[in-house]
């Protein structure tokens, strides 16, 4: 059996991770130091003992002229630094009583020192640190420290790091289950309240008071659980008013489709039941390609497809596409606009623009005027529509929106193409406005030129 097919069944939550994860950090420091110290602490001891009598040394020789100051000082240092000082003058047959040193001193140049470690009578089993230097004016200077010191403080050192390391353990154990117990606690809280969210019920007011990342994850959270029910809403809304926009012509089809098909339609009626059969499936091709169209472009990954356009040709086409409205509703149509380029998706500003065109003939009554005009880099789409005192111009920009003007005057439409112009604009970065005032339609949309 290879190890991939053994399943261990211990799992560990965060709480339990997060616990032996700081006890190791822990308990690698204290092994860490165990290393260091007996390795490096005894070099260390002597690395600073030697740099302590250079100290000695050169305050020593500072004071070397002047006698009392120099008695004074090595009766200060032996006393305080725990060191021995000899200071000896070289006599003229160069023999000195320091005989056992006198090789020592012999191999060393003027100004030139040494280090040693060594026993001092060969029996005593104590080791020191001798600093021997032959100075100016003949003078040979020894200084000595035992270690015996550093033994015994290592020994204390090694008990001592085992009590610091038992209450250091035990602390941490104390301290990081507190922590970790609070922030599984917080983590729990969290991940029930995201398990909630997939399960469509949306909390409320998910929020933690940590002041760490955590709080900011619980806002994020939050705004995620309030976006989400809004979108779940208007989606539900969406396919219940595409649904209820479908339903009618479908039926209308079917009833008369049914009739045809029965033979229950007189000759003379016919025509007519096969126009309003072509009206309500051309009806359900634009529905559709409407929704598709806004489905499409709402999509994240949705990229433009930019191209040079000039806007004059596109309302153009769009005014020659309905002109039928213009002369079945008397509309006098007056433009102000000359060639204007932008850079933009042809596809989409061609289904913005057609809307915009549409809406203005649809909803102007008869034997009235339409203006479109650029001026000031903007364009202006303008026409009268009838009364309403109830119009929101924020509603007028949802899906299957329609004012009461629409229902009211039996206007054809699903009330999805300014719900489609915002959305494309919106996706080409172009500002724009609506206003309404004294039954005026103002649409003004803002336009960055291309060369």
């Amino acid at each position: 059996m290879s190890l991939k097919q053994i399943n261990f069944p211990i799992k560990l939550n965060f709480f339990k991770k997060l616990f032996l994860l700081t006890i190791g950090v822990v308990f690698l420091t204290i092994i860490t130091s165990f290393i260091f110290n007996s390795l490096f602490l005894d070099k260390f001891y002597i690395y600073r003992k030697k740099q302590n009598i250079v100290e000695i040394r050169n305050s020593l020789v500072n004071v070397i002229n002047d006698k009392d100051k120099l008695e004074n000082y090595i009766y200060f240092a032996e006393d305080s630094f725990g060191v021995k000082i000899d200071l000896n003058i070289i006599p003229q047959n160069n023999r000195s009583h320091m005989s056992g040193n006198k090789k020592i001193y012999n191999s060393l140049k003027t100004n030139e020192s040494t280090f040693k470690i060594r026993e001092v009578d060969g029996t005593s089993g104590v080791m020191f640190i001798r600093y021997y230097e032959r100075l100016e004016n003949r003078y040979l200077l020894s200084i000595r420290s035992s270690m015996a010191v550093m033994a015994e403080h290592i020994h204390d050192i090694f008990i001592f790091n085992i009590f610091t390391s038992l209450f250091s353990l035990i602390m941490s154990s104390i301290l990081v289950s507190i922590f970790s117990k609070k922030i599984n606690r917080n983590i729990t809280y969290l991940k029930n309240s995201a398990e909630k969210i997939a399960k469509l019920e949306y909390p409320k007011n998910i929020a933690l008071n940590s002041g760490d990342e955590l709080e900011e994850l619980s806002s994020s959270l939050n705004e995620m659980s309030k976006e989400l029910s809004i979108s779940i809403e208007n989606l539900k809304l969406f396919v219940s008013n595409a649904s209820h926009e479908l339903k009618t012509p479908i039926s209308v089809l079917c009833l008369y489709s049914q009739a045809l098909s029965r033979g229950n339609v007189p000759d003379n009626k016919k025509k007519e039941y096969y126009k309003t059969m072509l009206d309500k499936s051309l009806e359900m091709r634009a529905l559709t390609e409407s929704l598709l169209t806004l489905s499409k472009i709402n999509s994240p990954d949705y990229k433009l497809i930019k191209e040079k356009i000039n806007l004059k040709t596109l309302i153009k086409n769009a005014l020659e596409q309905f002109d039928y409205l213009e002369f079945e509703k008397n509309i006098d149509i007056n433009t102000n606009i000359s060639d204007l380029f932008i850079s933009g998706d042809l596809n989409l500003l061609k289904i913005a623009v057609n809307n915009l065109i549409q809406n203005m003939l649809k909803y102007s009554p008869e034997n009235s005027e339409v203006l479109i005009n650029f001026t000031n880099n903007s364009i202006i789409f303008e026409n009268t529509i009838l009364s309403n005192k109830s119009i929101d111009i924020n509603d007028l920009f949802e899906p299957f929106h329609r004012g009461e003007n629409a229902l009211n005057e039996n206007i054809d439409g699903s009330g999805l193409g300014l719900s489609l112009v915002k959305k494309i604009l919106q996706l080409h970065e172009i500002d724009f406005n609506l206003t309404i005032e004294n039954n005026i339609f103002n649409f003004k949309i803002n336009i960055r030129k291309t060369d």
